[in-house]
Order: C-alpha cells, then structure tokens, then sequence
C-alpha cells in the first residue's frame, strides 16, 4: 500500500475487495478476475511492477462507493499519473478514471467488468478526491479539484454511473509547493468541506447536498508559533464542531461553531520522539466508525487515535501509537466517505461510540459464543455441548501471541480482560472466534 489505498465492505462489516492502486483483489488477497492492470503508465510500471508498493497518486486517490439502487455492483474511482520530461522532470495526475465490480446475486464470484475508463482528462490535484452522498441519501457526488487551483470537478453518481460534471471556481488558489501536502476532507453530515495546505492555510467552503455547489468560503492561517512546518493533514469530530490540523510533530484543534474560529486554536498533541525506525509523526486523519479519529503515521505499522474527538481541548483524549498493525501499512490510511449518512430530512449518525455490542451470547463457528463483543472489562464463553470436563482457553494477540491461558470446567467461563491493550484478540483453536476488547 502507498497514498492509492481503498477498500469496501459490506453492511455487515465483511470485507468484499480492496485496493491499492495497483490492482483489486477479494477479501482472500486473490486478484479478481480482470482486476489487474489498474492506471496504467510509468507510475504502475515503477511502483507496481518494480518497487512493488503500491500506486502513488496522492491521498486520497482512490475511493470505493457502491452504485445506487443495487447492492451487486461497485465502482472504483482513481486517479492516474503521469511522466513528464518538459519543461522539466515531473509526474502529474492527469485521468480520473473508474472501474467497475460486479457481484453475482448469491453474493459469491465478484469480476472487474469495466476498467480504466476515463471520467476526465485534465490536470488534477495529487489527491483530494472526495465523495459525500446526494440529499436524496441515495446518489454520490465525487469532488476533486483542478491541480493548483480553485477550480472544483463535481461528478454526481448516480445509478445509472455518472450522469452529470459540473466546475465551479470558488476559494484560495493553493501555492505550488501545497501539492500533495496537506487534506481535504468532508463533515460527517456532509454541509462543509475543509481543505487544508501547511503553507497556505485552512480553506472552508459550504456545500450544498442537492445542488452539489459551494458556497460562503472563508479562510485563516494556523498559529504555528516557533513550530516548524512540514506536511499535514485534518479531521473533523462526528459532531462537526471541533476541527483536528495535524502539523508533522504537534496537533492543533479548532472550535468550528465558535464565533472567531482561529481564536479558539489549541494544541492538542506535540510528537514524543518515538522512532522505529523512523519518526513515528503525525499525519493525515480519517473518522472511524466508533467515532474516533485516526490518523496515519510517518512509521508503517502505528495509527494515533483521538478518543473523544468531540470533547475541547485536552480532553479529546490524543494518544500516540494508540493502534498498532499487524503488519507494515505502506504509511497510508484508506479513505472513507460517510456511506452512513441519509437524505437532507434525516442524515442519522455518522458512527457509534459502541460498534457493535451483543448482550446476549451470539453463536459462531464451532458453536462457541462470546458475549459481549466488543469487551471492556469482562468476557463470558460458553458452548451448549460442554459438560464439566476440564478445558483450557487460550487467547491469542493479533501476532498469534499467548496473551492468557486458563483451565476451567462446565459450559462457561468469565475472563477478566481489562488490563489488556485495546485490540483483536482470538481464542484456540484459533481464529475461530474472536472478540474485540
């Protein structure tokens, strides 16, 4: 994975495909059939086939949204690059293209049936392609911006594929040396966007869900004192109030319903130096669905995590490292648009502290049952067909790891877990179960 990096599941949290730019494979990391080849080019020959890394056209440059109306077809959008020697050595993105997943009724073979096919050829942003649903609940608009400009393509998708591309120019002109450096990203009730460049500030615009137009821009530069100024990125809290600028080494939050919004800037966060083996920094942000801010790192195998991104000041609750992967990410963090959010009369909510609680025992492969899932203090298994032989159960980490291991006898049993580290744990014979603590 590199900055090209999406992924889709379905209403039930079940991975169906993901991608990194360079091709589309299933949830079993096999390639679909014709999902290969993806933005062909000098940027696919040297960072798909040569490094082998992952595509690189700027974040986010690939989104995964499912076709309106039907629950059997998706499309991928994505940016390509280009190679240009004149009037000097530079790689530019120059296509937004789409491509096009079927899934067979029975939910089971799943085929790339269109690909690479060209939306608009122009000089795009490296990046900052977006999506934020229709005010009907059921369409798309998918945004990207002209390469250094203010100028806005607004694609509406519909389910008939994409149906209409407005341009509109409005807002700040970023510098050239913004490029590919800062965010843009979308409200999670989809009225404001902010796009936000280390040099040249932080951009709001209104935006219009039925109309798909901008409007009321405004802007303000961020208070770096004597911090340096590198790369950054920003997130916004499930409520849209508070504004999150990540800046490299320090994290600054905004009042966005405050009177004077740069006066309300406060630093949050300030990196502690860890390395490993590089600096483990501060980069872009995305919403999760418990309501907690992610954000990716300079390393490849940590995300931060903002807690509470709702509460002022420190108390949003920042903490370093706060998710460790399993394995190296590239550096990168997949884009998620709001696939939530409803029609303008009732938008819902964007996420839930609690993704997904049983209160009762939920039964799973091999007939054991976990309850509840996710778990903060206490775990209870049980199975129907145990009698009170003696049994051990062992819990494993995500690296396969004996986190406890305990003899216990009868249909049931309650682990004490609230000294673990938040994470996905699995338990023997492993990973038929697993639970989220």
């Amino acid at each position: 994975m590199f900055t090209s990096n999406a992924s889709l599941c379905d209403t039930s949290g079940n991975l169906l495909f993901y991608s990194n730019g360079c091709v589309i494979a299933r949830a079993d990391d096999e390639i679909l059939h014709n999902g290969d080849n993806l933005n062909p080019g000098y940027m696919h020959d040297l960072r798909c086939d040569s490094w082998n890394d992952g595509y690189g056209g700027g974040y986010p440059s690939i989104v995964a949204l499912p076709q309106p109306e039907t629950d059997s077809v998706f499309y991928l959008f994505h940016e390509r690059s280009e190679y240009v020697s004149s009037p000097k050595e530079d790689l530019y993105n120059n296509q937004l293209l789409y491509s096009r997943i079927w899934r067979s009724p029975s939910k089971g073979r799943m085929e790339v049936t269109e690909k690479n096919i060209e939306i608009m050829g122009d000089s795009l942003a490296a990046g900052e392609l977006s999506a934020v649903k229709h005010g009907n609940g059921k369409d798309w608009w998918v945004i990207l911006p002209r390469r250094n400009s203010n100028q806005f393509y607004v694609f509406l998708f519909n389910k008939d594929g994409i149906v209409d591309t407005l341009l509109q120019t409005i807002g700040y002109k970023p510098l050239v040396q913004d490029e590919s450096r800062g965010q843009t990203t979308f409200s999670s009730d989809g009225s404001q966007m902010i796009r936000y460049f280390p040099i040249g500030g932080i951009m709001l615009y209104d935006f219009d869900r039925l109309s798909g137009t901008f409007s009321n821009y405004s802007t303000f530069k961020v208070n770096y004192g004597n911090d340096p100024v590198f790369d950054g990125g920003c997130g916004i809290s499930p409520s849209g109030q508070f504004l999150y600028i990540t800046q490299q080494i320090q994290i600054y939050q905004f009042d966005l319903w405050a009177s004077n919004i740069p006066a309300s800037q406060i630093k949050v966060a300030i990196w502690d130096g860890f390395k490993d083996p590089i600096g483990v920094t501060f980069g872009v942000c995305q919403l999760g669905p418990d309501c907690k801010i992610y954000c990716r790192t300079g390393d490849m195998r940590y995300y931060h995590i903002i807690h509470n991104p709702d509460e002022k000041g420190l108390a949003c609750n920042f903490e370093q490292r706060g998710l460790v992967l399993p394995t190296p990410s590239g550096a990168s963090i997949p884009y998620f648009p709001n696939y939530r959010l409803g029609p303008i009369d009732n938008p819902g909510v964007p996420c839930s502290p609690t993704v997904s609680v049983t209160e009762q025992p939920v039964s799973h492969t091999a007939g054991v049952q976990v309850w509840p899932n996710p778990v903060s203090e206490q775990v209870h298994f049980g199975h129907v067909g145990w009698d009170e032989s003696s049994r051990r159960l062992v819990l494993y980490d995500v690296w396969g790891r004996v986190v406890r291991s305990v003899e216990f006898h009868g249909a049931a049993h309650t682990l004490a877990v609230e000294d673990l580290m938040s994470g996905v744990y699995f338990t023997y014979p492993k990973p038929s179960v697993s639970c989220r603590a």
